[in-house]
């Protein structure tokens, strides 16, 4: 019976692809984004019982929440790095919603991240406590304290107090210690037998490893561990499936295990991935795969879970460096801090993805994540993008034995399990910086991830000079440190420099040596960080590659030339073109600059032996830049490829307002935030970076700023010559008008339009799962040797020459002429040997393929006809009759070699591809017909799959 109702759940899937439905109706599992409707203060109570429950005390919030909003100076904050005082107190959450319960459901509450102890009551009773750091997802089990059907009260303390045993506490760490509800809140509803959480157990959860990378072909590994918390016994079935980019089902696996009380089970599948089926990723191509568990007790469909996962490998070779997929591959990239100004570290999703994006776009492969695990949404966008990542646990400096380092393991341990899947990550941390590997942490790395590398954090001035039980020695340098005698060497921090020099000069030193495996810079963004003397002033850095609001700096530009193929020129603005040298950052073979039209110089790119290594040095002109336009174009083998034009700023005229990345739109409710950039201008038309103006942003509509109430929210000042803040929505939906002014300076409007907030998490995410048959069939005779993973269609007679599908399908072959079919077990070389060396054939006339009962829907069929002991192998074309206008043409891969008896070189059957569309209940008959007189017309078997419109469209439908 589960059999029947799974054919009939496939077939059911298949007809919704094809109606643009999602596949995603009626699952059991429910998770509900709770970030709206809080209320929020702070208190020093321990408990609910202590709590002044004075509703005029709290304030009304959305999550991610920071309780402690500071300027950009922090003149607020008052103390130094260790940080013992500012922002180390308590806050309050509370919640009131409905919550509904099935009689077998458990209800859970999942925190993505608290600062920094976290303990949650339902309805008055005490649930459990988090203490392992501010950093590491978390859930707790609420099923019993829930009151079905009703309004459930829910409170959470965030104590952000200082711990002598919680990491990175009780030391000084370079980055403020926020406190807070800061990252995503969640209700999960499964049925008692589910897939669990996967920080739960080093065996929990889904797993996904992919033992085996190859050029075409991959094994993907997935353990999947299903929760039994029902009284009795149960039987539980899992069916996975691997889906394509593009939402098609290409691999089903399914295992049964009987799963006692009280206990879980791992099942353990895997599946090869071949020829179209199979794409690596890489930075180059971040190709994603979908593996999508759904979990039956009986004919019931009881969980379903989505993971996405990607095949790529990483492997350090002595003398060639690191290779990504067996190429050679050098990280480039950059170390990030996750906060921002204002809103700290309670960052939404989208600015998450709009930083991630930012950074890709600089032409960066690499990020290192520093130095604490970082949210959910910036892996999956390096996922998406195409970023490595190098992630630690929270440290930084100093640190303890005992509690304190059991504790560390744990949220390393939690660490890996929450972002094992994630392609992106390369590297896991097992160092502290400064200090270098710790060998406690290098083996809880390897324990629960033995399939990536490790790091070991060091530094020149301390530590091991060496990787120690890391598999990368993982250093600092700021001047001319050594690099390690023995193994591989990743400079995981570089000095920067306003103009790229310092970049250029760390980059290419470190790329002189095959053992040296890349080059992360410090820092991304700049960021806010307290310091040993409490009077002092400069309380966030101001030398990153991106301001502290994510605004470009000059440097930025020298990446995109570095690293990018697409044609770019860049006169760096008057920040560093200064004191007689104009900067310009291009890819280009040579560069003219002009000024007023006037050529001062034509250039190659500088031949300094600092920048010797790098593909795209900078190029420097020697000109006083007073007052000119300047004018630079960049020129590939003699042809014109870019320009650029730049001129001196003059005084502030006019506003611009732009919001980062307006396609990806704001959505309402006000947990997600757009950014606002207001730029001053001249009346040229150029950003004035040395000006000292506030701006003035007025917003009206369904929306308002972040921390509107903030006095230099309300008057912000402008930085490199941008003014910016942050943009949230209404609970509802709708147009938002945004005016910028400044004095008597020409103001700006930007209107845009918020989406709703969708609550439902599993849908808001949604992708389509286009799930049909894929028809890869075998056609021989009864002693054949049937083609690995494809169905036999064994010919004996003429009564053998009709098949009936399991999935319901009927083929048939037929012809004017007789048909007769290879005898024995014979084979060729190359790939699909075994279905390319037996098949049916007829001499002189037309043989056909049709095809009975496939559901509607555009078809792309590979169909093989090799010729195998019958009549000389020679090149040929096939005829299709249904057009009979032009014979398909051979494939090029069938014409070095191929029809040279004495070359065994591997090939594979001759083939010719074809989309065709089902549109009623019409059989579909093909005709195929040698295009030489006096020969044969093979038909060895053919693979037949549901494509997508575009890919149809794409090419000649017969």
């Amino acid at each position: 019976m589960r059999k029947i109702t799974l054919s009939l759940l496939l077939l059911f899937m298949a007809s919704l692809a094809f109606a643009q439905q999602k596949g995603y109706e009626n699952i059991p599992r429910k998770k509900e984004n709770l970030n709206l409707n809080w209320q929020w203060k702070k208190d020093k109570a321990e408990t609910p019982k202590e709590l002044n429950r004075n509703k005029s005390g709290w304030t009304k919030v959305a999550i991610p929440h920071n309780p402690d909003p500071v300027s950009l100076g922090m003149s607020e904050m008052i103390d130094t790095w260790p940080q013992h005082e500012m922002m180390r107190d308590v806050s309050w959450y509370r919640k009131e919603m409905k919550i509904d319960k099935g009689s077998d459901e458990l209800i859970f509450l999942e925190f993505e991240g608290v600062h920094t102890v976290t303990d949650v009551w339902v309805n008055g009773q005490f649930v459990s406590k988090n203490e392992l750091g501010g950093y590491t997802p978390f859930h707790f089990d609420i099923t019993k304290f829930v009151k079905a059907g009703a309004i459930n009260e829910i409170i959470v303390k965030a104590d952000n107090r200082p711990s002598e045993v919680i990491p990175p506490d009780p030391h000084r760490t370079d980055y403020i210690k926020w406190g807070g509800l800061y990252r995503d809140v969640y209700l999960v509803t499964t049925k008692k037998l589910h897939v669990n959480f996967n920080w739960e157990a080093e065996e929990a959860g889904v797993r996904i490893t992919t033992p085996t990378v190859k050029r075409r072909y991959g094994i993907a590994a997935i353990n999947t561990t299903v929760a039994n918390k029902q009284p009795t016994q149960q039987e539980a079935n899992l069916v996975t499936k691997i889906v394509n980019a593009e939402g098609w089902v290409v691999k089903t696996m399914e295992s049964t295990a009987t799963i006692l009380p009280g206990t879980s089970h791992t099942f353990k599948q895997s599946e090869v991935l071949e020829d179209n089926d199979y794409y690596t990723w890489s930075p180059d191509r971040p190709y994603l795969y979908r593996a999508v568990s759904y979990i039956y007790s009986g004919d019931q469909l009881v969980d379903f879970v989505e993971n996405k996962f990607g095949f790529r490998k990483l492997e350090l070779v002595d003398g060639q460096g690191m290779l990504l997929n067996g190429e050679p591959f050098f990280m480039v990239g950059a170390n990030r801090h996750q906060n921002f100004p204002h809103i700290g570290d309670a960052v939404p999703n989208s600015m998450h993805y709009e930083e991630a994006l930012r950074l890709k776009e600089a032409g960066f492969n690499t990020i290192r994540l520093s130095h604490y695990p970082q949210d959910d949404a910036f892996l999956e966008a390096c996922d998406e993008l195409g970023m490595l990542v190098y992630e630690e646990p929270a440290t930084w400096i100093l640190w303890e034995q005992g509690e304190w380092m059991d504790n560390l393991e744990a949220s390393t341990r939690i660490m890996i399990r929450n972002h094992r899947n994630h392609p992106s990550i390369a590297i896991w941390g097992a160092g502290i910086n400064h200090r270098g590997p710790v060998p406690r942490l290098a083996k809880v790395c390897k324990e629960e991830d033995p399939t990536r590398l490790t790091a070991s954090a060091s530094s020149p001035w301390n530590g091991l000079h060496h990787a120690g039980p890391t598999d990368i020695y993982a250093t600092m340098d700021y001047r001319r440190s050594e690099w390690a005698e023995e193994g591989f060497t990743l400079v995981m921090e570089h000095g920067t420099g306003p103009d790229a020099a310092s970049n250029q000069f760390h980059l290419s030193r470190y790329k002189k040596r095959k053992n040296n495996i890349g080059a992360l810079v410090w820092v991304a963004a700049d960021y806010q960080n307290l310091k040993k003397d409490p009077e002092d002033t400069q309380k966030h850095s101001d030398y990153a590659i991106l301001d502290m609001y994510r605004n470009k700096r000059p440097v930025y530009y020298w990446y995109q030339s570095e690293m990018n193929d697409e044609n770019i020129v860049h006169i760096a603005d008057e920040t560093v073109s200064c004191n007689g040298i104009v900067h310009v950052y291009s890819n280009a073979d040579k560069v003219e600059l002009y000024a007023d039209d006037a050529l001062i110089a034509t250039q190659m790119p500088d031949r300094l032996h600092v920048k010797a290594n790098n593909a795209h040095p900078s190029f420097s002109f020697f000109y006083p830049w007073e007052n000119a336009t300047l004018k630079a174009l960049a020129y590939k083998n003699g042809k014109l490829v870019a320009q650029h034009e730049r001129k001196k700023t003059g005084k502030p005229y006019a506003l611009k307002l732009e919001m980062d990345y307006p396609e990806r739109p704001l959505v309402a409710g006000g947990s997600e935030l757009k950014t606002i950039r207001a730029y001053l201008l001249d009346k040229q038309g150029e950003i004035i970076t040395n000006a000292d103006n506030s701006v003035h942003f007025q917003v009206s509509g369904k929306g308002a700023l972040a921390h509107a109430e903030e006095a230099y929210i309300k008057e912000m000042k402008v930085m490199n010559g941008v003014a910016t803040v942050y943009l949230r929505g209404t609970e509802a939906a709708g147009n938002i008008t945004i005016k910028a002014t400044s004095g008597k300076l020409k103001s700006a409007t930007l209107n845009i339009m918020s989406e709703p907030f969708a609550s439902n998490e599993i849908l808001a995410n949604a992708q389509p799962i286009y799930d049909a048959p894929i028809y890869r069939v075998d056609i021989g005779h009864k002693g054949q040797l049937p083609q690995f993973d494809w169905t036999a269609w064994d010919v004996d007679n003429k009564n053998d020459l009709t098949y009936q599908h399991a999935s319901g399908a009927k083929f048939e072959i037929s012809s004017a002429g007789e048909i007769n079919w290879s005898k024995g077990q014979p084979a060729i070389l190359g790939d699909l040997c075994f279905m390319g060396a037996d098949g049916v054939f007829v001499k002189d006339t037309t043989i056909s393929l049709t095809f009975h009962k496939l559901p509607k829907g555009k078809y792309k069929l590979i169909s093989y006809h090799h010729a195998t002991g019958h009549g000389k192998q020679f090149p040929y074309n096939i005829n299709n009759k249904l057009k009979n206008k032009e014979s398909w043409r051979t494939p090029e891969q069938h014409l070095v070699g191929y029809f040279k008896h004495n070359d065994t070189g591997e090939r594979e059957p001759i083939n010719y591809t074809q989309f065709f569309e089902v549109t009623d209940e019409q059989a579909v008959k093909l005709d195929f017909i040698v295009d030489k007189p006096d020969s044969y017309t093979w038909l060895n078997g053919f693979e037949l799959r549901m494509v997508e419109d575009s890919e149809a469209n794409s090419s000649p439908v017969f």
